[in-house]
This record gives C-alpha cells, structure tokens and sequence, in this order.
C-alpha cells in the first residue's frame, strides 16, 4: 500500500470514487445523447428527402409522428436540468411539423432549414457538455476548430440557396449574387477540406467543379434546378461530415476527431 493511500482519509478515498462514478455516468448519458439526436437529425434529413413532394401523404404522416414521438422519448429521459432545452426542441418540431403539410416548396425547405439548424445548435451543446466532461483539452480544441469551420461553411452555403432563390423570384442583380455566394462557399470548402480527410476531400472536389462552372458562367447558362441541386449535394456531403465526427466522439477511440476516416455518400455529376 502506497504512503498517499495510508495518509489518505476514507471518506476522502470515497468521495473521489464517487465523483468519478458521477462524471463517468454523465459522459454517457452524454453520449447516448449525443446518438440520439444524430438519429433524429437523419429522420429530420429523410423526411426533408422523401416527401417534400407529397407532404400530406400516408408516408409523410406517419414519418412526422415518428419523430415527434422521438423527440418525447427524448424529453422523457433527459435530467431535471436539461429540461428546458428538450421542450422547446420537442416544441419547436412539434409546430413545425404541423406546419408543414400545407406549406409551398419554398417554404417547406425554409421551415426544415430552421427545424434542423435549431436542432445542430443542440447537438453542439450536447457535445461541448461532453468533451469538457472528458476534462481533455486538446480534443475540444480539434473539435472547435471542425465545428467553427464546419458551421462557416454551412452557413455560406445557406447564403446560395438565398441567392438562388432570389434568381428564381427575379430579382435584379441576383446572378450576380448567386457568383458571388458561390465564391465565398468554394472558399470555406477548401478552408474544411484541410483539416478533414481524403474520402471528404474527395467529395469537396466533385461539387467544387461544379462552382467553377458556374463561377464561370452567365445569367442564363444554368438553370436555378440545377443550381438548387448543387446545394443540396452539398447540404448532405456537410451532414455525413458533422455525422461523422460526432461518431467518433461517442466512441472509445476518440482522440483523432477530425483525422480519423469517414464514409461520405458518392455525389454524382448532374
């Protein structure tokens, strides 16, 4: 027995035990957590995929009670603490979802937008809770460097579908706009692609040919469907990145956060 263990109060030894225990029971419900809303945004994604054009189907109606009955399991199991934060998510889906079945194309994407930005904004919450619980420095500066960067290119991404829909409205100067937008986002992709792995790389690669041309273009040449469908291509390449990420944080090995590799969906030329 070591002289630290001998001069060490009992009651001592015991409290640390128990602050361990304490700690390590809420990196897990953390990370359960963490696995949870990772699940919910894919069925948020999925319904977004699927059914945008019959909204009011059988399909679409039992897809959106699906997950709102996930999102109340959810509030069911969160702690006393977290309360808050689980409601106005559950409500915030809750108003959205009955509010989409009637909603035009345009709106409905604007409201899943929303839905899931609030939603990412919660995960990143969750996160943070549960890398400082980890009390491991240099993993939670990796992932602020990923999620800074990560949320930077999501946003200039949103800043051209705007602008793709004010081409779409007719506005004046909107070309010149949907030229620009697409800049700023080839920059924040390539800033991402650095510190992220060759499959995503890869991945950036095939949609930034795809700016180029129409960086490259005039009013007219590209149609706004088009345009549209980059940015969705996009949207689901950064989704599997975020995706992919937290998938290595909920796992024992997750000290390489941003140079371990991640499967990214193929995106095909148009």
């Amino acid at each position: 027995m070591s002289l630290l263990t001998v001069l060490t109060p009992n009651w001592l030894i015991q409290a640390t035990k128990g602050l361990s225990s304490t700690r390590q029971s809420r990196q897990e419900q953390y990370k359960s957590q963490m696995r949870s809303l990772r699940t919910l945004l894919w069925m948020l994604h999925d319904h977004n995929v699927r059914y945008s054009r019959c909204p009011q189907s059988p399909q679409a109606t039992k897809a959106r009670e699906e997950i709102s009955a996930f999102c109340e399991e959810m509030q069911q199991q969160c702690t006393s603490a977290q309360g808050p934060l689980f409601r106005v998510l559950g409500s915030r889906m809750d108003q959205a979802l009955a509010a989409l079945p009637t909603q035009s194309k345009a709106a409905w994407f604007a409201i899943h937008h929303r839905t899931s930005d609030h939603l990412i904004y919660i995960i990143d919450e969750i996160t943070r809770s549960y890398i400082s619980e980890t009390g491991e420095d240099t993993l939670y500066e990796e992932y602020q460097a990923f999620w800074q960067t990560w949320i930077d290119t999501k946003e200039a991404q949103l800043r051209f579908e705007q602008a793709v829909m004010r081409l779409v409205d007719g506005k004046t100067a909107a070309w010149q706009s949907v030229k620009l937008q697409s800049c700023i986002l080839q920059k924040r992709m390539n800033q991402l692609s650095l510190i992220c792995n060759a499959d995503v790389s890869l991945a950036f690669d095939r949609v930034d040919h795809r700016f180029d041309s129409v960086i490259q273009s005039v009013d007219g040449d590209i149609p706004p469907s088009s345009l549209t469908k980059i940015s969705q291509d996009l949207s689901v390449i950064l989704l599997h990145l975020f995706d992919g990420e937290l998938a290595v944080l909920t796992t024992e090995n997750h000290t390489a956060i941003i140079k371990q590799p991640q499967k990214v969906v193929a995106i095909k030329q148009p």
